[in-house]
């Protein structure tokens, strides 16, 4: 198993803020259910996030964005200003264990989400 120095981490992660932010515009963040596809595109901020201590957080929470439809939301992906993906596979839930908190994961359509938290544990 490999193990990188806190700096080294945090090099990482700095280089992920830098992509997502490197469009003109602010980068967003794809809230998605399993089958359905997106339920919720939320802006970020620019910059996007601060890291330290190997942790990348993101700027401006809570951000709020409209759903797009009724489902169960359960994954996000973030990506850039121009729809590049940067990072998927995030895990999304109502308690700490997840990558990006949420207020709720099962949301009706037209209904504001919130997010309360998103952090990036980088290794």
């Amino acid at each position: 198993m490999l193990n990188y120095s806190v700096a080294t981490i945090n090099s990482r992660l700095n280089a992920v803020i830098n992509n997502i932010d490197a469009g003109s515009s602010v980068g967003k963040i794809r809230l998605l259910s399993q089958s359905a596809g997106t339920v919720s595109l939320i802006s970020l901020q620019k910059p996007s996030g601060t890291v330290g201590g190997g942790i990348l957080t993101f700027s401006g929470l809570p951000l709020v964005g409209p759903t797009l439809l009724s489902t169960n939301i359960v994954a996000a992906d973030i990506e850039d200003s121009t729809g590049i993906v940067v990072i998927s596979g995030l895990t999304v839930g109502q308690s700490t264990a997840y990558d990006i908190l949420i207020g709720t994961t099962l949301v009706s359509a037209g209904q504001n989400i919130t997010l309360t938290s998103a952090t990036i544990t980088g290794v």
